[in-house]
């Protein structure tokens, strides 16, 4: 999950703390952050940074300039902005920024679960679920959906040809039996669901303004339908797009068309074949208390490892939520959280000996 440093990157940073001197804590703080979580390359024309760095440069010293003349007398910098400045200009020099939302072309207008039915090659069955109790819906490869009340679902009696094709309006569960050689989409108000064999929800009502999938075991890949290399991610047997792991979710903004990665509300364990994992920790370096939540929970953590390997944390966390156990750890060390792009980022100075 690191980045392997290069000459250029490094000199990327000094350059900026150099023309930034009052900044390099911040700047540093970016840095160790980028670095830490996933990248990818980009490729852009020395004018195109130098345009971006400018710009990026005149938003920060703009907003902090609006803080100091609300508030005369108090010189305030904005700790986070500058961060995500840092780490925003990074993107576009090839470090990238794990905060991100992913953009997919507007040139297409959402299709609806109607159109997406009647333009299908394939004789569909409908089911609707009218009762108040969720409605069970078995498919013919065993893969169960579970309907919400005023939900429906439109699906081939047999799965034929390389793909597992269903139509969602509403919100559903799924388990989804696996088979590598016929990925299972799931086609709901412009985003497309698909995978291998795994367990998510899909909330897609006609009236909601977004599309949320949260995925509760395995891999998911989603993708807005106008995606230019839709036919390609949908019939190849690899994950595409933007992937999910347990207890991670996508928002998909309908209007704006655009990709968010996060964590679900409610993070849980994920089970294994031992027994219930033990909480209980007793004078227990907060690095080694923080990669156990890790494992656990099958969620990346961010944080300085060898910072936090001198912090000893004494508590029982057994019974508390993922969060509930963050805040507690965080308090006992001075340290904060937030939740990035689907990741736990941790921020610490360390701990004072």
């Amino acid at each position: 999950m690191g980045l392997i440093p290069t000459r250029e990157s490094d000199n990327f940073w000094k350059n900026w703390i150099v023309q930034y001197p009052e900044k390099a804590k911040l700047i540093e703080d970016a840095r160790t952050l980028v670095k830490a979580l996933k990248v990818n390359e980009q490729s852009l024309s020395d004018q195109e940074i130098q345009n971006v760095v400018r710009h990026t440069l005149e938003l920060a010293e703009e907003k902090e300039a609006a803080e100091n003349f609300e508030q005369p007398g108090f010189i305030s910098i904005n700790r986070k902005f500058w961060i995500q400045a840092a780490a925003a200009v990074a993107i576009l020099v090839g470090l990238s920024w794990g905060v991100k939302t992913n953009f997919v072309p507007k040139n297409s207008v959402n299709v609806s679960y109607e159109k997406l039915v009647s333009n299908t090659s394939s004789l569909l069955t409908e089911t609707l679920n009218e009762h108040e109790n969720p409605l069970p819906v078995k498919l013919s490869d065993g893969s169960l959906v579970i309907l919400t009340k005023g939900s429906r679902i439109s699906y081939p009696k047999t799965f034929s040809g390389s793909k597992r094709e269903v139509f969602l309006s509403g919100e559903a569960f799924f388990e989804v039996t696996k088979n590598p050689e016929k990925p299972f989409l799931v086609y709901a108000n412009g985003l497309i669901t698909k995978v291998l064999g795994t367990s998510f929800r899909v909330r897609a009502y006609e009236s909601d303004k977004d599309v949320t999938v949260e995925v509760k075991t395995g891999r998911v890949s989603v993708f807005a339908q106008s995606d230019p290399k839709i036919k390609e991610k949908a019939t190849n047997r690899e994950l595409e797009g933007v992937v999910l792991t347990p207890n991670q979710k996508i928002i998909y903004a309908r209007e704006d068309v655009r990709l968010t990665k996060s964590l679900v509300e409610a993070p849980v364990m994920i089970a294994t074949e031992k027994s219930k994992q033990s909480f209980e920790f007793e004078d227990t370096p907060v690095s080694e208390v923080l990669l156990a939540i890790e494992k656990a929970y099958s969620v990346d953590i961010v944080f300085d490892e060898e910072l936090l390997a001198n912090c000893p944390l004494t508590a029982s966390l057994t019974d508390l939520q993922l969060f509930e156990k963050l805040n507690i750890i965080c308090k006992g060390v001075e340290a904060r959280y937030e939740i990035l792009d689907g990741q736990i980022v941790i921020y610490s100075k360390g701990c004072k000996q």
